[in-house]
């Protein structure tokens, strides 16, 4: 993303999600924002580089790490965080697509006007729904992981193991993976505080008119007059689960197009403290654990 796509005096956003944090909520309901100001009928489907005139934004919408982390994080928190693995590409997709290259227009530690919203969801109820998404995702390396310390028999360096269930999730990859993306907008915040706005997923569904208004607000976004609030209303209904789940009908695939079965829907419910039918006592614990060995706590999200 070269500065000259996006025209002078528009705000140069990135809206980051951790995977199964209300993603496509988000993304529809700029889109249908900007749909609904402007008057024009494409409706774009697809995550990309969006210019929306009417909102003078221009913005990308990702699963990423934080822009400016690899370059400031040294030490070893660093040196933590790199022995994390991803064990998917799908939590740090977005910054070798659009990120990498382009850190002087990210990265809030070398653009001062940069606008980063990082939605994120808890972690117990982001691997419960994450395990569930794997169920048909259509990457097989997504339904398995690999293990490192077993043998494939043929010099490979280790086997691949398909995942039991959302506890095996959990304990395997999921904590490992959540910490190693949210880490990032983490210790960025606490440098460039002014440029990071923190949405947690559970504070979106609650209250999405709220919670959408702040989000405009942070990127510089203005609503004046009848005819705008009209349109952000509407925009609000057309990026409902009811609105999004009959999108996908028409578009005859999941919103993320990534499930083996056409018939399956992106969104699964999105339930808070769902978690509490699959995990007890010591995978609570274990999520614990994990997160404080990077200074991080249960306490720092909303788990009811």
């Amino acid at each position: 993303m070269a500065r000259h796509e996006v025209p002078e005096g528009y705000t140069v956003a990135l809206i980051a999600t951790m995977p199964r944090s209300g993603t496509w909520m988000s993304f529809y309901f700029l889109e249908f924002l900007d749909l609904y100001l402007s008057g024009r009928t494409t409706l774009n489907t697809r995550l990309d580089l969006e210019v929306y005139h009417a909102l003078r934004l221009g913005k990308v919408h990702i699963h990423t790490t934080c822009p400016g982390f690899l370059e400031h994080c040294q030490g070893g928190l660093r040196s933590a965080w790199d022995d994390l693995s991803f064990y998917n590409p799908g939590y740090d997709y977005g910054y070798g697509r659009f990120i990498a290259g382009n850190e002087a227009v990210f990265s809030p530690l070398e653009n001062p006007r940069i606008r980063i919203v990082y939605i994120y969801r808890n972690p117990l109820d982001q691997c419960v729904s994450f395990f569930h998404h794997t169920a048909k995702h259509r990457q097989v390396s997504t339904r398995s992981y690999i293990d490192k310390d077993g043998t494939d028999g043929g010099g490979g360096g280790g086997v691949e193991i398909g995942i039991a269930d959302a506890r095996d999730f959990l304990r395997r990859v999921g904590m490992e993976a959540y910490i190693k993306q949210y880490l990032t907008f983490h210790v960025i915040r606490e440098r460039c505080g002014d440029n990071i706005f923190m949405l947690p997923y559970e504070r979106m569904v609650r209250e999405r008119d709220g919670s959408f208004r702040a989000m405009l607000a942070f990127l510089g976004c203005a609503l004046d007059g009848d005819e705008a609030e009209v349109c952000f209303q509407k925009a609000l209904n057309s990026s409902s689960a009811s609105s999004l789940r009959n999108l996908e009908k028409s578009l005859g695939a999941s919103l993320g197009r990534d499930q083996t079965d056409a018939r399956e829907s992106h969104l699964r419910g999105g339930e808070i403290g769902k978690w509490r039918q699959h995990y007890d006592e010591a995978d609570v614990e274990f999520a614990e654990q994990a997160l404080g060995a990077f200074g991080l706590s249960l306490d720092d999200f909303e788990i009811e």
